[in-house]
């Protein structure tokens, strides 16, 4: 955990608001949380899209934890390869950015939603509505000394005719180091003051709804993801639906039942490449892989009194609702759940049960299979006996990239 403390530039020195918070705390696992909101919700995922599900997510957790340090007061980004320094500064700026805002604005990171951007294709602005006002947020991060730069960009925009008036557009500028670097880092408060402008209309529901989405993307089976998201992009809100029963895993904490999804280390593409350039048998080099990068098994997963609420289309609930943040580190175990109902845990060598319930060496193994036949293009018969009153206990002849067809899982 970095404690990163608030410095307000000459431009917004006469904001009140900014006044009331000197300094915000952050954590690797809230890090990670916000970096999943930096992704850009897709509005569809390919059924057997095994690279989407089950290596992107531990990929990016990964890089985080190898290339960042944190210290009492100070953030490092270690990467010295220009690729992997840029995502890990964005996932910073977007990071210490929107948290800071929902400190200082009072509110939960599920009210939070991208603003389409105006050119340039950047995803790295945010807005909010509170109390018919919006506020539009611009995140920044970087490790150089000086921020007069990234000043300049932020205020341009702001002066940008086409730009959409708000209450208050703000820029936050995080400032942490190279591997090395002495000095502390901050974040770095850029604003006009603000306007009295009154938003007539408030989307807080839609945005909610895709921001929930930016997870469940990565967490929920793809046929049933897209059946929620599109009439979302509709406008059909009224007919927003998550099935329950299709959520692969489960997790419970302090009496509430998380769906989600769990990951691997070892599923990461880079790995099951590996393996398919192998002269190993797959159970020589999954066993050689584990001993060389250990069990790192990681779940993702959304409060069920959440998702019965989106079920029920209970906008009151979801505007109302804020669980109790909760962080726990041991030795070979993190649990951070934030107010927004989203809980991450990361579990080193065994060392949580209820993960290694579901998500145990057999199943590691065997997405790892067909993980590396999806790689090669190559599907199998499902085989799972028909429901199908026709075809009742006939094994299912659809192809598929999973252990079995979406109908049969």
């Amino acid at each position: 955990m970095a404690k990163i403390k608030i410095e307000i530039d000459e431009t917004a020195k006469d904001v009140e608001l900014f006044k009331s918070l000197k300094s915000i705390t952050l954590e690797k696992s809230e890090l990670f949380k916000y970096a999943i909101m930096m992704w850009e919700v897709p509005s569809h995922v390919v059924g057997s899209d095994f690279d989407h599900l089950q290596s992107k997510v531990p990929h990016l957790e990964a890089m985080l934890t190898d290339f960042i340090n944190f210290d009492e007061d100070q953030i490092n980004n270690l990467s010295v390869d220009d690729r992997v320094k840029k995502i890990v500064s964005e996932a910073l700026g977007v990071g210490i950015g929107l948290k800071y805002a929902v400190e200082l604005l009072k509110t939960n990171p599920n009210k939070f939603k991208k603003i389409e951007p105006i050119k340039d294709g950047k995803y790295l602005d945010y807005s909010t509505i509170i109390g018919n006002k919006e506020y539009e947020i611009e995140t920044k991060g970087t490790t150089n000394k000086y921020y007069t730069s990234f000043k300049d960009d932020i205020i341009s925009k702001k002066k940008d005719s086409e730009s959409k008036k708000v209450h208050l557009r703000m820029g936050t500028i995080a400032m942490f180091c190279n591997k090395g670097d002495k000095r502390a880092s901050k974040c770095v408060i850029v604003d006009d003051p603000p306007e009295n402008i009154i938003n007539e209309r408030d989307d807080t529901f839609k945005t909610q709804l895709l921001t929930y989405a930016s997870f469940l993307s990565h967490i929920f089976e793809s046929k049933y993801y897209n059946k929620y998201i599109r009439p979302i992009q509709n406008d059909t809100l009224d007919k927003v639906q998550i099935n329950e029963n299709k959520f692969f895993g489960k997790y419970l904490f302090e009496g509430n039942e998380y769906l989600g999804e769990y990951f691997d280390y070892r599923l990461i593409k880079g790995n099951i490449e590996n393996l398919n350039s192998s002269a190993r048998t797959a159970k020589g080099y999954f066993k050689s892989l584990t001993k060389k990068i250990g069990k790192t098994k990681i779940f993702i997963g959304l409060d069920k009194d959440v998702i019965d609420a989106i079920n029920r289309k209970d906008e009151e609930f979801l505007y109302q609702y804020s669980s109790k943040q909760k962080k726990q580190e041991f030795k070979n175990k993190s649990l951070f759940l934030d107010i927004d109902g989203i809980i991450i845990v990361k579990s080193k060598n065994g060392s949580d049960k209820q993960i290694e319930r579901f998500m145990s060496e057999e199943e590691v193994f065997s997405r790892m299979g067909l993980y590396s036949a999806y790689r090669r293009g190559q599907t199998h018969r499902c085989g799972a006996p028909c429901r199908s009153r026709e075809l009742a206990g006939k094994p299912c002849d659809i192809k598929t990239y999973r252990g079995n067809c979406h109908f049969h899982r």
